[in-house]
């Protein structure tokens, strides 16, 4: 009786530590891809920003095309970032804030004078704090 249980320990033990190791993995890969939406959207909406900004100012089509591909090649990384979020969690509620704010941030390019790209870039940063708030909440559930 006493081997039995001595085998059960050992084996519950062992499951026990496998199941410990994978939640900390799955924490940090949470983490890191947090971390890059985050950086991503922030970018993308510098980016972006710049773009919109540029065209407003009037600026040679020649040197809008650089922020044109700036802000394409951010939007790329922030779509990734976001779909590897929805690949960790399974949040579809995470999934929808982070590109309701990937949305907002494509939006200033419609915009038609400064001080309402200004104001889409308050709305968008407020996005992206909710978002991550929302972001925060898994890594402590």
């Amino acid at each position: 009786m006493g081997f039995v249980a001595a085998l059960l320990s050992a084996w519950l033990g062992a499951r026990l530590q496998r199941k410990s190791d994978r939640d900390v993995r799955m924490l940090e890969a949470r983490l890191r891809v947090y971390g890059e939406c985050a950086d991503s959207l922030y970018e993308y909406s510098r980016a972006t920003y710049s773009r919109a900004k540029s065209r407003l100012a009037g600026r040679p089509e020649v040197e809008r095309d650089q922020l044109r591909q700036a802000a394409y090649h951010c939007n790329a990384r922030v779509r990734s970032a976001i779909g590897q979020a929805y690949i960790l969690t399974g949040d579809l509620d995470l999934e929808r804030r982070l590109s309701t704010v990937r949305r907002t941030v494509g939006t200033y390019n419609g915009v038609s004078d400064p001080d309402e790209l200004k104001g889409l870039q308050q709305q968008a940063y407020r996005e992206i704090n909710d978002a991550l708030e929302a972001a925060r909440r898994h890594l402590v559930a």
